[in-house]
């Protein structure tokens, strides 16, 4: 790499004319203020290769800087500052088929099927819909919704959860905290439609640059995040008979059991922000939590059950279906 050019992003990718896989990376230069930032866009290619210093089997100079690099179908995705662009590999040459203009500067992508959503370093989320007409040739990408743009969030990370037919859009900012979007084409004036859905707000404690999106039960794809702080996360979907039951346990626990100086731990969790346009909703519960009643003991747990009218064993079942390690579900 050059001198004062950092990797912003890399992604494996299997593009058409490449050899498979390929490594697809997007750098930036930024010296100071008095000079305009660049980037490139390189991919890199193991096979047939000796070991030690690898060449990029292709690189190409951008007046911006990639933030953004991946692949959707047989196109190449990259972004250069707020645009975004699909490219396809044609006669040696990497030719432009689609761009879609997103607010400030794209930080992070995902997708799903058809539907792409965007982090952005400032104005939040968007998600957009990718569309291809075989019989006019014609592509484009449109935008669905987004978050609230009275709201700045700074989206390191962005991916989807996915719980049978729902779609949750989940952006991790950089203060720590998971933001619960949901796309509903039917508005009540404030969200909805043109604004995604604020469903629910959690503060993990620490930043999240990655996150990875597993099928780890049938239906269900859980979302794993790591974490600056070194942990490894994860963010599961549930239906609602198991949300109420988690959180009116949650609740009894908070309650009554003793916390080092007093302190709430669902409050540790509560996002600390401006104001949104509707008033805080609590639909992302605590894991961590929850597993302190499998440790209680018998009388307490026999106590708390007798409260909530459910056996002791039906509670088990439930915290450990909840706050168990869902990586090994992926054996």
């Amino acid at each position: 790499f050059d001198s004062n050019e950092h990797v912003l992003c890399m992604e494996w990718v299997t593009l058409p004319g490449f050899p498979e896989p390929s490594l697809a990376v997007g750098t930036g230069v930024n010296i100071g203020e008095d000079l305009t930032c660049r980037g490139r866009i390189l991919i890199f290619s193991t096979k047939d290769r000796d070991p030690g210093v690898l060449p990029a089997v292709y690189q190409r100079s951008l007046k911006w800087p990639v933030t953004v690099v991946g692949q959707w179908g047989n196109y190449l995705v990259h972004s250069e500052g707020f645009k975004l662009f699909f490219e396809r590999w044609e006669n040696n040459n990497f030719n432009k088929l689609a761009f879609f203009d997103a607010s400030m500067c794209v930080t992070s992508m995902s997708s799903i099927k058809n539907f792409l959503l965007l982090g952005d370093l400032r104005k939040g989320l968007d998600f957009v819909q990718w569309k291809e007409e075989s019989d006019s040739q014609s592509r484009n990408l449109r935008r669905l919704s987004r978050s609230p743009p009275s709201s700045f969030m700074t989206v390191l990370a962005c991916d989807f959860v996915v719980c049978g037919k729902s779609l949750g859009l989940v952006a991790l900012d950089h203060s720590g905290t998971a933001h619960l979007y949901q796309y509903s084409p039917h508005s009540d004036g404030r969200e909805g439609d043109q604004l995604l859905r604020s469903c629910a707000t959690f503060f993990m404690g620490s930043p999240c640059r990655a996150a990875l999106r597993l099928q780890t039960d049938l239906g269900a794809q859980c979302l794993f995040m790591a974490s600056g702080g070194g942990e490894l996360l994860c963010l599961k979907p549930i239906d609602d008979q198991v949300y109420r039951t988690v959180a009116t346990l949650l609740g009894m626990l908070a309650t009554r059991l003793p916390y080092r100086c007093g302190l709430n731990p669902r409050a540790f969790r509560h996002h600390d922000g401006p104001p949104a346009l509707v008033a805080p909703r609590k639909n992302i519960e605590d894991a961590v939590l929850l597993r302190h009643f499998a440790f209680l003991s018998a009388p307490l747990q026999a106590s708390i059950a007798e409260k909530m009218r459910l056996p002791v064993a039906a509670i088990m079942k439930v915290t450990a279906s909840c706050a168990t390690c869902h990586l090994f579900n992926l054996a």
